[in-house]
């Protein structure tokens, strides 16, 4: 549902420590976006979908922690020539020799899957397929490397009889389908695992409950940067809902919490007002970064905040409220559907209950390589 946009998701394929310094801030723009489907239709229903930035919570229960349920696009290509089964091939005494894959077909056939949005040959994609062939006189063999951003996660091999050549393509295709749903290899947790990423799933402790908000939905996003996004909602007002991103500090710098959360807000406010400006919307009201602070245990919380308005006569007002915080390595943003003097108490409620995952080593080799 989110655009490109609303996600900011990392270009592919690229130095990830440079894309790390110069990451875009997670988009704040969901509920913002609802604002303009609300100016077509009608206004609670679209900031509801738009603001979970997924779906609609439900009355009904739900799991305490949820990953990406969608696989994620994947690109097909060629392993390097140097790769484990050249070497393999040339080792061999009988009559081994590298085989092109027919990676076309091979893409068809994981595309009438439709468990994928997208399989490309086209650079893009931030999980690829790396495939290298190889035949000798007894049997056909793949070997297939699955990487995300470049860094390897785990390998495959399929081997079949040379008489059953000609089906090979579509039982290597299908059994590679029951392998990766089988190791759940495009998990949160597997990434997190492989990468020694941070793991929200076990280390991410949040308040169920505060006040008169309850925790509706924990989303953990595949890409370690991105982290992991909370919803409370208030079940006597539905409109009222309040959004809590927990994603690591793009910068190597993370002992500066002035100036990372300057560089959140400015990118903030820059996205919001290019919505605006591109969807034609009324005038958009933001106040300044205000500092924020108090002493709660004997622990000294300090952030800031700002709040963003749309009044017109000819539409519904739009309020939202952004609460920037450094926990840990991580940035901790709250976005409210009001105004920020009704939202600081579940703020100071909620953060001193919050347990933020410490540095990861991944995170940690990238900002010190």
């Amino acid at each position: 549902m989110n655009s490109q946009q609303d996600r900011d998701v990392l270009p592919p394929r690229q130095n990830i420590h440079r894309q790390l310094i110069g990451r875009p801030v997670q988009s704040a723009l969901a509920y913002f976006n609802g604002f303009v489907m609300s100016l077509r239709s009608n206004i609670i229903a679209w900031l509801l979908v738009w603001l979970c930035g997924c779906s609609v919570a439900t009355q009904e229960p739900i799991l305490p922690a949820t990953t990406e349920l969608n696989l994620p696009a994947v690109g097909i290509f060629y392993q390097q020539s140097e790769n484990q089964l050249a070497n393999w091939c040339l080792q061999q005494d009988n009559d081994c020799q590298l085989m092109a894959v027919d990676l076309n077909l091979i893409v068809r056939q994981l595309e009438n899957t439709g468990l994928f949005p997208l399989v490309t040959q086209n650079p893009g994609a931030d999980y690829e397929f790396l495939l290298a062939g190889a035949q000798d006189d007894k049997q056909i063999i793949i070997d297939v490397l699955l990487a995300w951003q470049g860094i390897p996660l785990t390998t495959y091999q399929y081997r079949v009889p040379r008489e059953r050549k000609s089906s090979f393509i579509a039982e290597f295709s299908k059994d590679l389908q029951l392998d990766v749903l089988r190791d759940d290899v495009f998990s949160s947790g597997y990434l997190a695992k492989t990468l020694k990423a941070d793991d929200y799933v076990s280390d991410l402790q949040v308040p169920s409950q505060v006040a008169s908000f309850h925790l509706s939905h924990r989303l953990i996003y595949n890409d370690p940067f991105q982290g992991s996004v909370l919803t409370y909602h208030n079940p006597e007002f539905k409109d009222d809902r309040i959004e809590v991103s927990i994603y690591p500090i793009p910068s190597s710098n993370i002992t500066d919490m002035p100036t990372a959360i300057a560089e959140e807000t400015d990118k903030l406010r820059s996205n919001l007002v290019d919505f605006a400006k591109q969807h034609k919307l009324p005038p958009l009201s933001m106040t300044a970064d205000t500092a924020i602070k108090w002493t709660q245990q004997g622990r000294q919380y300090q952030g800031f905040y700002l709040d963003a308005s749309i009044l017109s006569a000819d539409t519904e007002p739009f309020y939202a409220a952004y609460f920037f915080f450094v926990e840990q390595d991580k940035i901790v943003r709250f976005t409210t559907t009001f105004p920020s003097e009704l939202a600081i108490n579940f703020v100071k409620e909620t953060l001193p209950q919050m347990q933020v995952p410490a540095e990861s080593a991944f995170m940690a080799k990238l900002r010190r390589p």
